[in-house]
């Protein structure tokens, strides 16, 4: 009974492992932009499609992940506060009544760093082993 509680335990924590690597999640924009704080309900507006501008007045382009990123689920999950069956569902909404389109969407981590690097009018995020000076990480209050 303890072997199997034990292999059962152990089979749970390798289950895991994955989760892991989204840990280190991080919002960024480009060096160049004098943007260090947002807040949270601003991001949440960015990337639903209802704010293209900063409290500032500053025009703000939201870049996603694929939609099989693990990075994208823990963003959405811990920013955005929905989960990948709400978001499909509120972007089906919007799109089919023509009052929004959801953020450009890109690849991947390293694709989010080089399209931020040439733009300092967006906003991404991005695994953070994935910085580097080009970068800055934005605080979320």
């Amino acid at each position: 009974m303890a072997k199997r509680l034990s292999q059962a335990c152990c089979c749970l924590l390798l289950g895991l492992l994955p989760c892991a690597g989204v840990a280190d999640l991080v919002v960024v924009v480009s060096a160049e932009t004098g943007l260090t704080r947002i807040q949270r309900q601003e991001l949440k507006d960015l990337y639903l499609d209802s704010r293209t501008r900063l409290q500032g007045g500053a025009a703000i382009t939201p870049i996603d992940q694929s939609e099989r990123s693990r990075e994208r689920d823990e963003f959405y999950r811990r920013y955005i506060e929905k989960t990948p069956a709400q978001l499909r569902a509120h972007w089906a909404r919007l799109i089919f009544t023509g009052r929004g389109q959801p953020p450009q969407t890109l690849a991947d981590s390293q694709a989010v760093v080089e399209r931020l690097a040439r733009d300092p009018g967006a906003l991404g995020y991005i695994d953070a082993r994935y910085l580097d000076d080009r970068l800055r990480v934005v605080t979320i209050e």
